[in-house]
């Protein structure tokens, strides 16, 4: 499987989903008002061409609470295009991956310790699982359906629970509770950090994504 537009657009619905954000198209770009982070707005635009990427980004220039995020196999060329505007790149090591859901683990993993016990939840098409240790949250995440994709998000390991093994398992127990919807397709947009994780568990690379602000 390729990225394209489509299949863009629908990680954009399930990560939107799980985060409680509304997309808006207006036939430029995807926007999406960020209520949990000072109601900054982030634009998505998927392989653009020079002129439609520079002419949101000098939008983007002008806009402190605006962030430009963009998906292309052109990453550098576009990044050196936007070179005179002299913006800030805040992260070009994103990753849109995905994974064939039917090579997943349908069996609910073990809980990597005694230490941990899991609690699941789900809102409309998101679910979300914790990992706790006592009252403490130990990892945590999400993903949400969309048609026959399932669309992981906050894939995280607090601080001081790393390196046991708990992003793997958190991975393992939204899988095995998703897995019912018939899904055939798993999406997500991957950090640098994460990017190792994911690739161990069968993911692979779609598409560059890089991040630009004024």
């Amino acid at each position: 499987m390729g990225a394209d537009a489509e299949l863009f657009q629908t990680w954009i619905t399930g990560w939107s989903a799980c985060r409680g954000y509304e997309p808006h198209d207006d036939g430029r770009s995807t926007s999406v008002l960020l209520t949990d982070q000072q109601h900054q707005t982030e634009h998505f635009l998927f392989e653009p061409t020079t002129e439609r990427f520079l002419e949101l980004a000098a939008e983007t220039k002008q806009d402190p609470r605006r962030v430009l995020t963009v998906v292309t196999t052109r990453m550098q060329d576009l990044i050196d295009a936007a070179d005179p505007l002299h913006m800030r790149v805040t992260d070009r090591q994103q990753s849109l991956m995905s994974a064939d859901m039917h090579r997943q683990d349908v069996e609910d993993p073990r809980v990597p310790s005694d230490e941990f016990a899991l609690e699941r939840e789900s809102a409309g098409a998101c679910r979300r699982v914790t990992v706790r240790a006592g009252d403490a949250v130990a990892a945590s995440g999400s993903v949400s359906v969309v048609g026959e994709f399932a669309v992981y998000d906050r894939i995280v390991t607090e601080e001081g629970f790393r390196r046991r093994g708990l992003a793997t398992y958190v991975m393992r127990a939204l899988t095995a509770g998703v897995l019912q919807d018939d899904v055939t397709t798993g999406l997500l947009m991957a950090s640098a950090d994460g990017r190792a994780l994911y690739e161990f568990l069968g993911w692979r690379h779609l598409i560059d994504v890089f991040v630009i602000r004024g």
